[in-house]
This record gives C-alpha cells, structure tokens and sequence, in this order.
C-alpha cells in the first residue's frame, strides 16, 4: 500500500540495518511473468492436475473456483450428487455484509463460477448443462439454503470448444498501475465481439474524457477508506503475508494490488501491520489512497456491464457475462480491474452510486465496472483445495 521512493528506500534501509542478498531479494520479486509462487493458484488445465484419477465433477469443480469473486471470499460450496453432477450453493459463511449488503456481489460471483466451469469443462471434452434455482424460488433469504443451480456435465466426442477457454488459466485481475496507449473504439469493439456476452449490454467510456468518473472513482474509494465498517471489513479478509497467504489460501493481500519487490519487503516489515490499529491509522490510509488514485489515473479507459433490471437472476447472469468480458480482455493482450466501490449499496455510498447512475433508465442497474490499460503484472490469487468447497 506504500510506494517507495529511492530516498525511503536507504532510509530505512539504514535506519533498519537492512542489507539484502541477492537472494534474499528474489523472495520478494519474480523472476517471470510463468512463474508461480507456492501458494497462488494452480493451473487447472496442468497435466498432472488432469491426470489425477478423480471423477469429472471434482475436475470441473477446480476449474470453476478459479474464477474472479469480491475480495476473492471464494463464496461457493457444492454437494456432490454423482461423478457428473452437483449443486452450488452460496457460503453463508463468506458474505460481506458490510460492503455488500444487498449481496449482489456475492452473486455475480456464483455467476462468474458458472460461466468459468461452463467454458473450462469444455476442455475436458464435456459440455454443462446449468439449471439455476432447481428447487424453486430462491430469495436473499434462502442464502445457504437452497441451491443457486444444478450442474450436470455432458460428454460430448465432437464438441466444439469456445476460443474463450484458452485464456481461463491465464486470466488475472491486475491492480497495478496500467502503461501503453489509450483503448480506441475499435479495441472496444473487438473485446465486445470476443465476449459475445449473452445477457447484459456493455458501454466502453474512452480514457479523453472520463475526467469526472476518475475523480468518481476515487471519491467512492475514500467514502469505503473513511467508513469505518467498510474499512474494517476488508481488513478482516486481508492477508498481510506470504505465510497468511499461503495459510489461507483466500482473501486480499499487498501482492493482490500490484505491490511487489522492494516495495512489497518495506511494506509488509515496517508500514503495514496487522491489527486495527495500522489498519486505521491516517498514514496508511493515506498511502492506500494515493495508491488507488494512481491506478485510476494510470487507467487507459473504461467498461461498464449494465442489465435492465436488478433481480438476483440478473446478478447471476450478470456475473457470467462478466467472465466473458474477463476473458476476452486477456485475450486481447489488456488488463482489467473491477472498480467495485463506487456501485456497493450501503447508505453511506449512496449520494455517489446515484449520481453515476443518474442517467440510467428506471429499473437498469450497473452490475460492473472496470478500468483497463496494460500491465505485465502477474499474481495468480489463491484458491483454497476443492475438498474444503464440499458439503
């Protein structure tokens, strides 16, 4: 969350008594872009994951969770009815209720995961046939409860894969700062085509004129800095460490938002500790948002996916159309970074959500927005081993 100057760099560097080695220095950085850290998300698609004599179900399962999800709570877990079918359900336990009060984000996620083991089982030679509520109306109400949808894998000798496939394994969101030229039209309009999404329409917004909605952006993300509750809830899912990471396998974490190398190792030992007490200080806050200004600003324009209306299905739908815009943004060489803050419904981000959406029709609502550019950044966030998904 802090960026460090050559000046603070010998500072503390001298002040510490901090001498690295080579070596030492290489724990914080990598040496690729292929390179994987231990605890960040296996590649569903490697062989010896493939070759594991496990049912299709479980394979289609791990594909799955390596889909995008608010503050990665990973919010999903599955009943298995047979070695080609199961049910998702949404984990009661990884709600963030303070952020996501209306939990819309928590199913967009269960959208996403749909769509991601959709296309990815594709690879395994099946296709996936998904009936969403199987046992009826399903209200907020019924979170935990009732399942979200039916999966049932189909195998099929002369399937046809969607090109979209080929990206799941390398799809990242990056936070860091974005370089290269600005997105045109005609980018746009490529990426739209490539996600050829099915249920929500998407508006590109070019980097030349969207002074008012950066300045928007960093307003929403100081109100979520400011509001004590909000603040503290992404504390609780943070991972200061790789130990925490590695230990937990889930959540948000320095490495998450582009931070990394020297910066990553000052950072993590002497700025940000754990506790409520680093957490909150002014210091810190202020650094995490000079951090998100400079992303926003570094941003070479912007997508939102909005639908016509804002029912739970269309949330779910949502979410799976996202997956597709995700994927078809990693295919065509860019990155993407959800600015989730602004749309969250708690009353504080009221006056701002509104004001963006002002223009909207009654009954349409902005499901996503994300900013894009380019970035050879890579952290492959963690996922937790399917078996702890299982009921």
């Amino acid at each position: 969350m802090v960026s460090i100057s050559r000046k603070t760099f010998l500072k503390y560097g001298i002040s510490f008594g901090v001498f690295l080695s080579t070596s030492q220095v290489l724990q914080y950085c990598k040496s690729s872009s292929k390179d994987r850290y231990d605890y960040e998300r296996k590649n569903p698609f490697d062989s010896g994951f493939l070759s594991e004599n496990i049912s299709p179900i479980l394979k289609s399962l791990r594909i799955g969770i390596t889909a995008p999800n608010p503050h990665n709570v990973q919010p999903w877990k599955f009943k298995i009815i047979d070695d080609h079918s199961a049910l998702l359900f949404v984990d009661e336990k990884r709600l963030l209720k303070d952020t996501d009060p209306s939990f819309r984000q928590i199913h967009i996620g269960q959208g996403t995961f749909l769509e991601n083991l959709s296309l990815g089982t594709q690879v395994l030679g099946y296709s996936t046939e998904v009936s969403l509520f199987p046992e009826g109306k399903y209200t907020i109400a019924d979170i935990g409860k009732k399942p979200i949808a039916k999966i049932v894998l189909i195998k099929q000798e002369d399937l046809v894969r969607n090109p979209l496939s080929e990206f799941i394994s390398d799809r990242v969101t990056r936070r860091s700062i974005y370089e290269g030229e600005d997105l045109t039209q005609e980018d746009f309009e490529k990426i739209r085509k490539d996600s050829a999404i099915l249920y929500s329409e998407l508006k590109f917004i070019p980097k030349a004129g969207s002074e008012k909605l950066r300045k928007q952006l960093v307003a929403a993300m100081q109100m979520e800095t400011d509001t004590y509750n909000t603040y503290e809830e992404s504390r609780i899912w943070f991972r200061y460490n790789d130990d925490e990471i590695g230990k937990f396998k889930d959540g948000l974490s320095l490495r998450a938002t582009g931070v990394s190398g020297l910066k990553y190792y000052f950072a993590r030992n002497f700025f940000l500790k754990p506790g409520t007490e680093s957490w909150h200080s002014p210091e810190n806050k202020k650094a995490g948002m000079d951090m998100f200004a400079s992303q926003v600003e570094s941003s070479k324009g912007f997508i939102f996916l909005k639908t016509d209306q804002n029912e739970i299905i269309d949330w779910i739908q949502a979410g799976r159309d996202y997956l597709r815009l995700h994927l078809a943004v990693t295919k065509s060489g860019f990155s993407l970074h959800p600015m989730s803050q602004i749309l969250q419904e708690y009353p504080e981000m009221d006056p701002i959500r509104k004001e963006l959406e002002s223009s909207l029709k009654p009954g349409e609502k902005i499901q996503m927005l994300v900013r894009l550019g380019m970035s050879d950044y890579h952290y492959y966030s963690p996922r937790r081993d399917t078996k702890d998904f299982l009921l």
